[in-house]
């Protein structure tokens, strides 16, 4: 029944983020007044996602805060399988709708213009939907919960930062890049790795050996355990690739004074904005 419900939330999603970009982000950035058709529609994209990620790490906290292993990893895997199989209303609720926003988030991948990393972030994606659908279906929804929460914390600033400069706010978004690049290194590199080493090691100490028995919901084995160290170390060469990237960003503020998105803009976009790029910004707040 599960996936019924993630296919409704991928439904749901494209409504609802075809509803914001249209009728609230494109008009709001069309009276502050921004003409560039492609900033109006890369903002409205980012405006969205900065929305979603505010609500879903919250959401995702909360969680947290009222489970067991709240900042606590070892009990990532206490009473496994048996306090793991019941989840909460609040816990399933947040899975599935997590599940339903990353697949809808494939479906917005493969329709819309290709960027530089399209094929990297494809491997993302389908990486991410794919240890979300295990983790439930095999119970390790409690390090799934803090893995998603590291990954949402610096999506809110890297979505914020574009935003603020498609508005034409310069220095406030290089205040903000600095945010997420500090987020971004501390979630998913510190955070991410000590997760993926209670994955591999603490599991192993907590629960002893090998539990595989699926009548009960159990399927704690070194294979899969395996599978999924796999996948998240495939996730991780995926996000130091994205902070290669960052430093040639962080070089070009301080050296070239010019914050330009090479992470996952076309090969279209400078092109695109040299004419508005050029204008003070001043000129991109609405005339009164």
């Amino acid at each position: 029944m599960d996936i019924y419900y993630v296919l409704h939330y991928v439904v749901v999603f494209t409504l609802v983020r075809a509803a914001i970009m249209q009728h609230v982000l494109m008009p709001f950035i069309q009276w502050y007044g921004v003409r560039s058709a492609h900033k109006v529609t890369r903002f409205a994209e980012q405006g969205w996602l900065t929305i979603y990620y505010i609500v879903s790490n919250s959401a995702g906290l909360y969680v947290m805060y009222q489970s067991p292993h709240w900042m606590n990893t070892r009990n990532y895997w206490a009473d496994y399988p048996e306090g793991h199989r019941q989840m909460t209303y609040l816990m399933k609720s947040y899975y599935l709708v997590q599940m339903g926003f990353w697949f809808q988030q494939i479906f917005v991948l493969l329709i819309e213009e290709k960027r530089k990393d399209f094929v990297v972030m494809c491997t993302h994606h389908f990486v991410t939907c794919t240890l979300l659908g295990m983790s439930l279906y095999m119970n390790f929804t409690r390090v799934g919960n803090a893995i998603l929460c590291c990954m949402d914390m610096a999506d809110i600033f890297l979505s914020g930062t574009k935003c603020l400069r498609y508005m034409g706010f310069e220095k406030p978004a290089e205040v903000s890049f600095v945010f997420f690049l500090l987020s971004w290194i501390y979630t998913r590199h510190y955070l991410f790795m000590k997760i993926i080493l209670s994955i591999k090691f603490e599991s192993k100490a907590v629960l002893g050996g090998d539990r595989w028995d699926p009548a009960n919901g159990s399927y704690y084995t070194r294979p899969v355990i395996a599978v999924f160290t796999i996948l998240l170390g495939i996730l991780q060469l995926l996000l130091i690739y994205w902070l290669m990237l960052m430093f040639r960003i962080v070089y070009r503020i301080v050296v070239l004074r010019n914050l330009d998105d090479s992470r996952s803009d076309s090969e279209s976009d400078g092109a695109e904005e040299d004419g508005d790029a050029k204008k003070p910004i001043a000129s991109n707040k609405k005339k009164d």
